[in-house]
């Protein structure tokens, strides 16, 4: 039994790399980060500004790593900084006309090649992909978590 499931995970972990690296191939072939086009895909879906912090959260990705890509995509003139009210540390992150401009020719075709890939699985494969996964990252955690 052990030896099926060794097999069954290393199944899963190829997948989800697979997974990984279409993204990374998308991203890397329209000339962002990994990181750039995932924080795009953020303001764009959201139609509003965000904070860092709240960028930091949404993606996993450690404030450093946010700080980074945030300054080239400034530098590219597709976000600016602006200050939240109330609060001199943090500062929300927005696109510019051109960052939506951008984000429309960049992160737009790929919501809708993911929404087609989604919609293509029926109502109940996707109900069993989202609660297995999340079932899943759950109990991945806690092992984690127990493990060291």
């Amino acid at each position: 039994m052990e030896d099926r499931i060794g097999e069954q995970l290393a199944a899963f972990d190829r997948l989800y790399k697979e997974m990984d690296e279409g993204y990374h191939l998308y991203a890397k072939g329209r000339g962002f980060s990994d990181t750039a086009l995932w924080l795009l895909y953020s303001l764009y879906e959201r139609g509003a500004a965000q904070s860092q912090r709240e960028l930091c959260s949404a993606w996993h990705y450690p404030p450093q790593t946010v700080n980074s890509a945030i300054k080239a995509l400034e530098e590219r003139g597709l976000v600016e900084l602006a200050p939240i009210p109330g609060n001199r540390k943090n500062k929300q992150v927005l696109l510019t006309p051109k960052g939506e401009e951008e984000a429309r020719r960049v992160v737009l075709p790929l919501m809708e090649a993911e929404r087609a890939a989604f919609r293509d699985l029926g109502e109940g494969e996707r109900e069993a992909l989202l609660s297995l996964t999340r079932r899943y990252v759950g109990l991945l955690w806690e092992k984690m978590a127990s493990a060291g």
